[in-house]
């Protein structure tokens, strides 16, 4: 089963682009899956859509990105966890 992290920005006083490119960033430490993971989440599609979606991720690297983020001290930046991000038509 796919997994995936979805990204919100509350409201704050920062600038909440670069927040959003800081939380991206650290999809990076994952290797070759976290890039392919963070794929065509462009700060137009966060305008957009309001949050960024990180998929496919294992368990694995789910929590190591949450962890990551979670570690940055920012309160603004809310993730929540989605099984399946894209689900197959039936």
């Amino acid at each position: 089963m796919y997994r995936g992290l979805r990204i919100r920005i509350a409201k704050t006083n920062r600038n909440r682009l670069d927040l959003v490119d800081l939380a991206r960033r650290q999809a990076d430490h994952l290797g070759p899956a976290g890039i392919s993971a963070k794929r065509n989440q462009t700060n137009e599609r966060f305008l957009k859509k309001g949050f960024l979606r990180l998929a496919p991720l294992t368990r694995t690297q789910r929590r190591k990105v949450m962890a990551r983020i979670s570690n940055l001290g920012e309160p603004a930046i809310k993730m929540q966890p989605i099984k399946n991000p894209n689900p197959r038509p039936r």
